[in-house]
């Protein structure tokens, strides 16, 4: 908390009327004036002693409804004051900084000097050991992780003569999901999404359920030898593991927008492919797919690229939901390189969808030596400005289904998506 004490033109005014009152009642023994300013001097006393107890025990508190909300819904936002004093607070400003990206309804926000944030303001007053709570709307119209800044509060006498200011850190969060849409609203079928190409291996198989062991033959993961096995036979063994019961699907999303980094970020496209990463995972969870998502960027107080591995629990889509809330546009590693780093560890058979505002030849390579190695791709291209739309595609449907890469185009131009 920083406080200061503030002193207006009126009373700087008063306290020369003081002293000059007292000066000629002294000088000129006058006893009605003297008094005058004796009387005049104690009330501005007084009042610069109630301005600097004014702000003393009186707490301020931000709380929200909930601290996790979905895009489109409504938070309650409380301003709890509390004078724990017997000390009445004749009057007090407050000017409460919250994010620009959220909505408040029903109520102005006015611009402040810092980026990307509004300012609230409102006025009350507080008797002595008063509780007063101002109650506003938040609308959850923009994904992310919002920041709230601190709140200003300033008090003085009942005159005005005095005023005093602090400022209340107050440092909170409310994050946002990303929407997400019906899968048929994106131009992309309900029914096989992800394309009716069956592996050569329909089902990945389940490391945890060792069926057998057989010789070891070329291309086999040097993971799976059965070293045991091994030393019995005198030749090596590979393991051979139970099929999954339940097929595997891999969300690959790319923040970025651009093949270059330093050209920026175009926030349009990259709210599209949040918008379509979070939709086909609901999806494909509600189908019955074990669901993992891999993003090009680092999570939240790590170094490490967001990483959720395949699962069907009942807070996978959660946990996803808040992954790609937290995607600011900022990745750490190009795409292309992201999934060369994790072919290795994607079990045969399952299934890859990647989903990206830009397309390039090194993630196109990629793609079909996936394909060659015998998984189902899915390549999903996003275009959500006027600007993505003028650009040159180069992947069409045509050419990557006769590769065997299922094509989607999800756009929008004018609005992004209007949903």
């Amino acid at each position: 908390m920083n406080e200061t004490t503030t002193t207006s033109q009126v009373s700087s005014a008063w306290g020369y009327a003081v002293a000059a009152m007292l000066a000629i009642g002294a000088l000129f023994q006058s006893k009605p004036v003297f008094g005058l300013g004796l009387l005049l001097g104690a009330a501005l006393g007084l009042a610069w002693l109630w301005t600097r107890w004014s702000l003393r025990d009186l707490k301020v508190e931000r709380r929200f409804s909930q601290q996790r909300a979905f895009w489109g819904e409504e938070v309650d936002m409380a301003q709890v004051f509390i004078n724990a004093k017997p000390l009445p607070v004749p009057w007090l400003a407050v000017d409460d900084h919250i994010p620009g990206a959220v909505e408040i309804l029903s109520l102005p926000a006015t611009p402040t000097h810092k980026a990307r944030m509004r300012q609230v303001s409102a006025a009350l007053s507080l008797a002595w050991y008063e509780r007063v709570t101002r109650h506003y709307t938040l609308k959850c119209a923009a994904r992310g992780e919002h920041e709230f800044g601190p709140i200003d509060i300033q008090s003085g006498d009942i005159f005005g003569l005095f005023r005093r200011s602090e400022t209340v850190q107050t440092p909170q969060t409310l994050l946002v999901y990303p929407r997400y849409v019906p899968v048929e609203r994106l131009g992309i079928p309900a029914r096989q999404p992800f394309g009716d190409f069956r592996a050569s291996q329909p089902l990945a198989t389940d490391p945890l359920r060792i069926r057998s062991v057989r010789e070891y033959a070329q291309g086999d993961s040097p993971r799976y030898i059965n070293w045991k096995a091994t030393a019995r036979r005198g030749a090596l063994q590979t393991k051979l593991f139970e099929p999954a019961a339940t097929p595997q699907l891999f969300i690959f999303c790319n923040q970025d927008t651009f093949a270059n980094i330093w050209e920026g970020i175009d926030r349009e496209t990259l709210e599209l492919t949040i918008t379509v990463v979070a939709s086909l995972a609901n999806h494909a969870l509600n189908e019955g797919y074990m669901v993992g998502l891999q993003v090009n960027v680092f999570a939240a107080s790590s170094d490490r690229q967001v990483k959720l591995p395949p699962s069907r629990d009942p807070d996978q889509f959660t946990r996803i939901l808040e992954n790609l809330a937290r995607v600011k546009g900022w990745s750490g590693l190009p795409m292309e390189d992201l999934i060369r780093a994790e072919r290795r560890s994607i079990p045969r058979g399952a299934t890859l969808v990647i989903v990206t505002g830009v397309v390039t030849a090194d993630i196109l390579d990629v793609l079909l030596a996936l394909r060659r190695a015998g998984h189902a791709i899915t390549l999903i291209e996003t275009v959500g400005s006027p600007r993505a739309s003028k650009w040159e595609r180069l992947a069409t449907p045509d050419t990557l289904n006769a590769q065997g890469i299922t094509y989607y185009l999800v756009e929008d131009a004018e609005q992004g998506l209007a949903l």
